[in-house]
């Protein structure tokens, strides 16, 4: 063998039950271990994580936190400035700093709501014309108008959504740029 830590004859014998371990001759001092674990916490209930042997209260009770150690104050989340400006002050803000989008989405959407809907009843007018001179047209239209209708639903929440989004990616990229710049 090349190495002469790995010479079973160098080799101390392994420490018997409750003796310290002994260390190669010249090699690092045996590892010094904790002291013994005294037992387990009592039981109180689920969820249990075990934080350590319990602590002794200082005479006369709690006398806070060590030196050196602040209670941490709470702050709430930095947040920019309400917007007061009502939908018409944001309307003729000719900086950009209101958006009017946002305020309008709302809107938008219900009235996409009602524009299809308007136009699933054009259709069930047109299957209840169609039934009369030509059937096949009447039931394919009638299949037709629910896939329309949530199709058209679908394809403009998405959308309104992504102009959302852009929206409050902008609000949180300036809101880390104000809390970098403080």
């Amino acid at each position: 063998m090349s190495n002469p830590h790995d010479d079973p004859g160098r080799r101390p014998p392994p420490p018997r039950q409750g003796e310290p371990p002994t260390s190669y001759p010249g090699g690092p001092p045996p590892y010094q271990s904790e002291p013994p674990y005294q037992g387990e916490p009592p039981y109180q209930g689920e969820p249990h994580y075990y934080q350590g042997p319990p602590q002794q209260q200082p005479p006369g009770g709690w006398q806070g936190p060590p030196p050196g150690y602040d209670t941490p104050q709470q702050q709430p989340p930095a947040r920019g400035p309400k917007d007061k400006t009502g939908f018409f002050g944001a309307l003729l803000d000719v900086n950009f700093d209101h958006m009017v989008t946002t305020k309008m989405i709302k809107a938008s959407y219900m009235m996409a709501i009602v524009v299809y809907s308007l136009v699933a009843l054009v259709m069930l007018l047109f299957v209840w014309s169609f039934s009369v001179w030509n059937k096949p047209l009447a039931l394919a239209t009638l299949v037709a108008t629910p896939i329309v209708w949530v199709s058209g639903l679908l394809s403009t929440r998405m959308f309104l959504e992504f102009i959302i989004n852009q929206f409050k990616i902008t609000e949180h990229l300036k809101a880390l740029r104000e809390r970098e710049e403080r």
